[in-house]
């Protein structure tokens, strides 16, 4: 508990004050805990079934989807648009493609092809979003700040009415701890959040509507993305990704809500909102 609690008071405010300052230093701090995410999801993949994903042209690929994200420019020959990096993704995928060709492990092509993409798009794509979400104008870090603070709020509420009064399983098979009374709790922990969040960031133009949608994004979203990373970690019989944050567990450990709620709370901003 001790180390739990060291862990945090050193991390938390650390993450606060990259966050406020945004640009290059907020940039570093995402792809780092991504990258390592990603590395994570691997090796837990490889413990389940005899693959060999493609992990560094995988991981250079979720670096460049990043990379693309925070120099999105229509100049720029790996950036789509809207940030997504088309061109990346195709060129990588066919080295992928090609590398299995020079690879032994044939029986497993499927499954490691597969891996190699599931990594891709479930950690560093969905990590992309957020530095959208940081950089829209003239709100992102009041909305990154409502997409962080919002997750742990809903982790808190359903952690604590779950292991309080929380009787039946949620998901048996996925994640044995968690209950239907944690899942409630959360969700209204997010609602509870969101109107809480407007009252101190003063943000007068987000109407009551906006608001129950924004809390409902990060109180469904965030505890689906807690429970895709359970699925990940059950199918690979481990208990946490890694132990790069003492009394934590892994990077994917810690932002697996994040980067699954991130994307939803983006374009509901940017379609309804901006």
């Amino acid at each position: 508990m001790t180390e739990r609690i060291l862990t945090a008071v050193i991390l938390i405010p650390l993450v606060i004050f990259i966050s406020w300052v945004g640009n290059l230093p907020f940039f570093i701090m995402i792809v780092s805990i991504t990258l390592v995410a990603q590395w994570e999801f691997y090796e837990i993949a490889q413990k389940s079934v005899k693959i060999s994903p493609k992990k560094g042209l995988s991981l250079f690929t979720g670096f460049l989807i990043l990379l693309s994200t925070y120099l999105r420019t229509p100049r720029m020959l790996l950036s789509s648009q809207k940030g997504i990096p088309a061109f990346v993704l195709t060129m990588t995928i066919a080295l992928i493609l090609f590398s299995h060709l020079l690879s032994k492990n044939i029986r497993y092509f499927l499954e490691s092809f597969g891996v190699s993409l599931a990594g891709i798009f479930m950690i560093p794509w969905f990590a992309s979003y957020i530095i959208l979400l940081r950089d829209i104008h003239p709100c992102g870090i009041n909305y990154f700040f409502f997409l962080l603070f919002g997750v742990w709020i809903v982790d808190t509420f359903a952690f604590l009415f779950g292991t309080k009064f929380g009787k039946k399983k949620l998901a048996r098979i996925i994640s044995p701890k968690k209950t239907i009374v944690g899942a409630v709790a959360g969700f209204f922990g997010g609602i509870i959040f969101a109107f809480a969040w407007q009252f101190f960031s003063k943000l007068d133009f987000l109407k009551t509507k906006d608001l129950l949608i924004m809390g409902f994004i990060i109180g469904v979203f965030g505890q689906i993305g807690d429970l895709i990373e359970s699925m990940v970690k059950r199918a690979g019989v481990v208990k946490d990704s890694g132990s790069i944050f003492p009394g934590h567990g892994g990077a994917y450990d810690r932002i697996d809500s994040l980067i699954f709620a991130a994307p939803f709370l983006y374009y509901y901003i940017v379609f309804f909102i901006r």
